[in-house]
């Protein structure tokens, strides 16, 4: 029974604090292309680009309140973008594409394969919503959180005949579970003095 009870607080304590953490701190976005980029929170019906007045709808839940970089709708594209920002703590990046077009992996990608080998499809979605027609958008997570500091993400194909590329990109703090070069009883060691 006390495992019970504890395995319950210990999993309502981890809920609060991912509910009340503090979002991801993001500065200086900049691409080699002259976009524009606006930092928000993920907000269930405010606007999916910082140009447009189109809202953006059915956010899961473990996404709202996430730190949020708003593109433009016309944000450009190509395999030779190379998109730049800081943030103050490690960070899982998210990205949601437009799904009227190929899927990112299946698009052509500079230097090739960084996106298939570096974000796992989610099997979730959000939408671009009025007064725009609702338009699923697929959402891929990184594998790896990005170390604090910069973090580039790199080239992929715009839209064929279009030179832009429809996407959002939002962030959560995190972690990896066990650091490299770390063995896992360590860490569960740690984990096991620190109750």
């Amino acid at each position: 029974m006390k495992r019970v009870t504890f395995l319950i607080i210990t999993l309502t304590f981890f809920a609060l604090v991912r509910t009340y953490a503090a979002m991801v701190e993001v500065k200086k976005v900049e691409d080699n292309k002259n976009g524009v980029y606006v930092v928000s929170e993920m907000t269930e019906g405010d606007k999916f680009f910082h140009d447009r007045d189109y809202t953006i709808t059915g956010i899961p839940k473990e996404f709202l309140g996430l730190t949020q970089v708003r593109t433009s709708a016309d944000s450009p594209g190509g395999q030779d973008l190379r998109l730049t920002f800081e943030i103050d703590r490690p960070a899982f990046v998210y990205t949601a594409w437009d799904n009227r077009h190929k899927r990112p992996e299946k698009r052509g990608q500079d230097p090739k394969g960084w996106f298939t080998n570096g974000f796992t499809d989610t099997g979730k979605s959000l939408f671009l919503d009025a007064p725009h027609p609702t338009t699923e958008y697929f959402i891929y997570k990184s594998n790896q959180p990005y170390d604090k500091g910069k973090v580039e993400i790199l080239g992929i194909d715009e839209v064929i005949g279009d030179p832009v590329i429809m996407w959002t990109i939002f962030l959560e703090e995190g972690t990896l579970a066990v650091q490299p070069g770390e063995k896992l009883t360590t860490t569960w060691g740690t984990i096991k003095s620190e109750r």
